[in-house]
């Protein structure tokens, strides 16, 4: 009976957060006082916000998410240079702070700060690494899409081109992890947004 209690409490709270949240990342929650702490940062403009700017967003910030989560997995997290550049972090960032302010969205900006660290050490990985060994597949890039730079010599568009496949490779990479995680958005929650 003490085991069904537990069960059932632990559902209520599962689903109380789920409720508190805009989208579930392989079972984690995006909550909504995140989600809307990083959209005012970067909220384009001052107008009233529709549903398609915040879905947009959202989307992007999914994204985001979903290569941070792909870091984690990689144990990037617990790398001693990661853990050791948060911690100086953290501790110049409250140094930096009068003390009334240090409590106010503290989580939330060391947080964003340790996930920015992660899809930066996971981006040198996944992409620019790649991009510095690949003169060749940048090439051959260039070859099968030579009508969409007006067939001029590939030295002379030679950065276009590998701005391209680096956005080739940044959305194969995007694609791969939507395919490996489940993402579920909650339209719903986003509505009382607008509201």
């Amino acid at each position: 009976m003490r085991k069904t209690c537990c069960i059932v409490i632990l559902c209520f709270f599962y689903a109380a957060a789920a409720a508190q949240s805009v989208a579930v990342i392989n079972g984690k929650p995006v909550e909504l006082k995140e989600f809307m702490w990083v959209y005012q940062k970067h909220r384009p403009g001052s107008g009233k916000t529709t549903l398609t700017q915040l879905i947009s967003f959202l989307n992007i910030y999914v994204d985001f998410k979903l290569k941070v989560l792909d870091a984690c997995n990689l144990q990037l997290d617990k790398d001693s240079t990661y853990l050791a550049e948060v911690k100086n972090y953290e501790a110049a960032f409250v140094a930096s702070l009068p003390a009334d302010l240090q409590q106010r969205d503290h989580s939330l900006v060391i947080n964003e700060y340790k996930e920015a660290l992660l899809l930066f050490n996971i981006s040198e990985r996944k992409i620019w690494d790649i991009m510095a060994d690949s003169e060749s597949d940048i090439h051959n890039y260039y070859t099968s899409n030579v009508t969409v730079y007006d067939s001029k010599p590939y030295d002379e568009v030679k950065s276009d081109v590998a701005a391209d496949f680096q956005q080739q490779l940044e959305c194969n990479w995007v694609t791969a992890l939507r395919n490996k995680y489940k993402v579920t958005i909650d339209q719903t929650a986003l509505q009382r947004l607008i509201r």
